[in-house]
């Protein structure tokens, strides 16, 4: 009888740091899609990072081998890589490893890494920038790694180059590159991903990585990729699928297998003892499962707009036709650490519909001056820039009024006021129930994830009033700015200069 031929593709390489304590999570995922090849290349890869004293975890080595797997004549067999892994497991080890690959291994011309928040970027940035620099092999290699928010990269001599950066809105066009990795991709749009995969067509053997935490349920470009791997795995032969997750359906939430199979680094970076004794008693059902489980999570049940109420105010061309803009008005909010500065826009048509936006988004505030005073020449906002003075904007109050730009200061009564207008606006129904907004969006992934997820927070004495609450990791800073744009049609105009008159 002939013995049955294991794939190779589920082979768990023997890893070099064993785990500390007992029992260790598992290695091999449970939703696994990986293309058949006929070499890898991640066996190359892990050496590499060893070299550089990253030693890699079995199922660390595993994904790289699956997702590195190498095509008759050359290229990889994965155009396409998943992995979704709960927090705190070390999936941004395998991101470090590959990324030094692309730079020293496969001589890759461009490496794009982005992530939702610069300041994920800069961290991945460090990581690899350490690791290049403990090499003298490599940093021999390297021309410069500048360190701004405008040029963050690792540059060879012979310039090549990795590149991070946030991710912007207006698309994934200028992401193109050898290899892009997407990390925090449940935040991922559609309209990036609709920018990006035919940019890379043109390149000899593209590989984009999504790599994520859990997904949430507007997480649509990560559900999409979920959904080939686990419901048409025959006709995504070129998709590298690897999620670790519980099902909950099947197991008790709160036992150790549960744990096991969505935790592949337990053993190693976290224990059974710590998990059984503080998580699952200190922490909320649905964020343990979330967190800990990797159980898809629906953020917006509890949201004010919600998923459902912004798709279907999402602005088009349409609104514009025969219908010119009357007024426009311009707001700024800044994030509270002050990574981020977020320019809002409401646009009043002539019919009385309000189309908003996110004008410009930008990491720090050094732009910020420049840009709106360009702003507010071409576009006269009616209020002049509206900034709550309560809000970590104030404090740019005196450099744009030097600049001669004029401001408007919001008060509590205005940012609970401008909320319920666009609650209504975005809510209203005719005499038949039928949704009649009279305020729409444009097309923003980060004004879509505030509106997807933020909640109400109740204000003043009486608590009847409210305004957006931030929920989990996902700033509601840009809904904030359109909140104050729209507002800005209830505050004092602007007075105008009056033209001379010619004798």
């Amino acid at each position: 009888m002939t013995a049955a031929v294991q794939d190779k593709r589920l082979v768990v390489p023997a890893g070099e740091v064993e785990p500390w304590n007992e029992p260790v999570g598992a290695q091999v995922p449970p939703i696994f899609h990986a293309p058949l090849w006929n070499t890898t290349a991640g066996d190359d890869a892990v050496d590499l990072a060893a070299a550089a004293g990253l030693k890699l975890l079995p199922w660390q080595q595993l994904v790289l081998r699956n997702a590195l797997g190498e095509r008759r004549g050359g290229g990889w067999e994965a155009f396409e890589v998943g992995l979704i892994v709960p927090r705190q497991n070390g999936k941004n080890v395998i991101v470090l490893a590959r990324e030094l690959a692309g730079l020293f291994l496969f001589d890759e011309e461009q490496i794009i890494h982005t992530a939702h928040k610069f300041k994920s970027a800069k961290s991945a940035y460090r990581d690899l920038k350490k690791l290049i620099e403990s090499v003298p092999e490599f940093r021999d290699q390297v021309r410069s790694m500048p360190d701004s928010s405008d040029n963050t990269a690792i540059i060879m001599n012979d310039g090549r180059r990795c590149d991070f950066l946030a991710r912007q809105s207006g698309g994934g066009r200028g992401f193109s590159g050898d290899t892009v990795i997407l990390d925090e991709a449940f935040q991922v749009s559609d309209e990036l991903v609709s920018d990006l995969l035919p940019t890379l067509s043109g390149r000899s053997s593209p590989q984009v990585w999504y790599t994520s935490s859990t997904g949430f349920d507007y997480s649509t470009v990560l559900k999409k990729v979920r959904k080939r791997a686990v419901e048409e795995p025959e006709d995504n032969k070129h998709l590298a699928y690897f999620e670790w997750a519980a099902n909950v359906d099947e197991v008790d939430w709160r036992s150790v297998d549960a744990a096991q199979a969505a935790n592949p680094s337990m053993g190693w970076y976290q224990s059974w003892d710590w998990i059984k004794e503080v998580e699952v008693d200190s922490m909320e059902e649905e964020s343990y499962k979330r967190e800990r489980l990797g159980v898809w999570a629906d953020r917006s049940a509890d949201a004010a707009i919600g998923v459902d109420l912004w798709a279907q105010t999402r602005g088009t061309e349409e609104l514009f036709e025969g219908n010119p803009p009357v007024r426009r008005s311009l707001a700024l909010d800044v994030s509270q650490d002050r990574d981020v500065c977020v320019i809002g826009g409401a646009t009043e048509l002539r019919d009385g519909t309000v189309v908003v936006d996110v004008i410009e988004r930008r990491a720090g505030t050094a732009w910020v001056v420049d840009t709106l005073r360009d702003l507010v020449k071409r576009n006269r906002p009616y209020a002049g820039v509206v900034i709550d003075s309560l809000s970590g904007a104030a404090a740019l109050h005196p450099h744009l009024m030097e600049a001669g730009i004029p401001v408007a200061l919001a008060v509590t009564k205005d940012l609970t006021a401008g909320t319920a207008d666009l609650y209504d606006r975005l809510a209203r129904t005719d005499e038949n129930g039928d949704p009649d907004p009279t305020v729409f969006h444009g097309d923003n992934d980060f004004l879509d994830d505030a509106a997807h997820t933020a909640r109400r927070r109740l204000v003043g004495a009486s608590k009847s009033q409210w305004t957006w609450e931030q929920y989990g990791e996902v700033s509601v800073v840009p809904l904030r700015a359109i909140t104050l744009a729209l507002r800005g049609f209830q505050m004092q105009p602007l007075k105008r200069k009056r033209r001379g008159r010619v004798a």
